[in-house]
């Protein structure tokens, strides 16, 4: 139970904050090289992605399915950017603190008071 959690957990993720969706556009990209293939047979794969991918995008008659290829528009853009920079190292010396002699209190009966022994505790009263 905990691995099908796990599994469900991790693919809603992936699917929701990644570009992991477009993994299931696929076939969708195979289906439209083979109608460009029945157009024109000596188009290549490669010519496929080049047309599609590399090249500034035309608005043809085509250019709704074109638009359903994956990776084709970017959904969510996220920009990282960081710097590194050169820190002058800084020095903290701590001095250890003088150890001082402490007093060790044993208890015993003997040194228990006996005024302080039922101040809070008192038995209980007949009125």
């Amino acid at each position: 139970m905990k691995r099908i959690t796990g599994i469900f957990v991790l693919s809603v993720y992936l699917l929701s904050f990644a570009e992991v969706h477009n993994l299931f556009k696929i076939p969708v990209l195979f289906q439209h090289f083979q109608e460009h293939k029945q157009e024109d047979p000596s188009i290549s794969f490669w010519d496929f992605i080049k047309i599609h991918y590399m090249e500034p995008i035309v608005v043809d008659e085509d250019y709704d399915r074109d638009q359903q290829l994956p990776f084709r528009n970017a959904d969510c853009c996220l920009v990282a950017a960081s710097s590194v920079c050169e820190c002058n190292t800084i020095t903290v010396e701590i001095e250890p603190l003088p150890v001082l002699a402490e007093k060790f209190y044993s208890f015993n009966e003997v040194n228990k008071a006996r005024k302080y022994s039922f101040a809070v505790f008192q038995p209980p009263r007949y009125a």
